[in-house]
């Protein structure tokens, strides 16, 4: 009788590891599309906040004197505030939206799209460069980039709430050690990539803004 209980048990114990396993990369992807998600809310309201004008008051004992009824909100938020977004980048044509994290690192690019540090920032002169994810486990990212067209926009929210629109010229793509991606001049320019063909190539978006 102990010797069937044990059967029993052992294949319980075999049938629900096995569910476990089963189950287990849609549980990370859906905890990780919501941490995205988190991020992206957060910031959002971070923006709201830091766009609010100050209130100002008027008194008779000092006139022509201004007071705020609030301490002073800072222009736009800083580099380190929820923790590290810069902003959200969204691509209505493949159904992606993700936060904008600084670096390229394993903590970026498993919350959101990366932003290469030595490219330029959002809405600036130059080459801003953002990579992301083809296939991760904890979420789409930029696994779809390479269905895109040629004119479908791209959308970046800065820092300062100010949308940026972009239009797709050009895709390509390019060997992984390819450092043209990251080739700049005095004109501003947005560019996407991805792993493309198991990682040994990168598939990358050329963007020029609408203005």
């Amino acid at each position: 009788m102990k010797k069937k209980y044990k059967r029993i048990m052992i294949a319980f114990l075999i049938q629900f590891i096995g569910i476990a396993i089963a189950f287990y990369p849609l549980i990370l992807k859906r905890h990780g599309e919501e941490e995205s998600k988190q991020l992206m809310e957060d910031f959002k309201e971070n923006v709201k906040d830091t766009n609010i004008p100050e209130e100002k008051t008027t008194t008779e004992e000092h006139k022509g004197e201004q007071a705020t009824s609030t301490e002073a909100l800072p222009d736009t938020l800083q580099d380190d505030d929820i923790i590290g977004v810069i902003g959200i980048i969204k691509i209505e044509a493949i159904g992606i939206e993700y936060p904008i994290i600084e670096g390229c690192d394993d903590y970026a690019l498993n919350r959101g799209i990366g932003h290469l540090p030595e490219t330029a920032a959002i809405g600036t002169m130059g080459n801003c460069v953002l990579c992301g994810h083809n296939g991760s486990r904890r979420g789409t990212f930029f696994t779809p980039l390479n269905t895109v067209s040629i004119g479908d926009m791209v959308e970046i929210m800065d820092k300062s709430g100010e949308i940026h629109k972009y239009k797709i010229v050009n895709t390509r793509i390019v060997g992984p050690t390819d450092n043209s991606i990251k080739d700049t001049d005095d004109t501003e320019k947005l560019t996407l990539f991805t792993c493309a063909n198991r990682g040994s190539e990168r598939f990358v978006c050329d963007c020029l803004p609408v203005k």
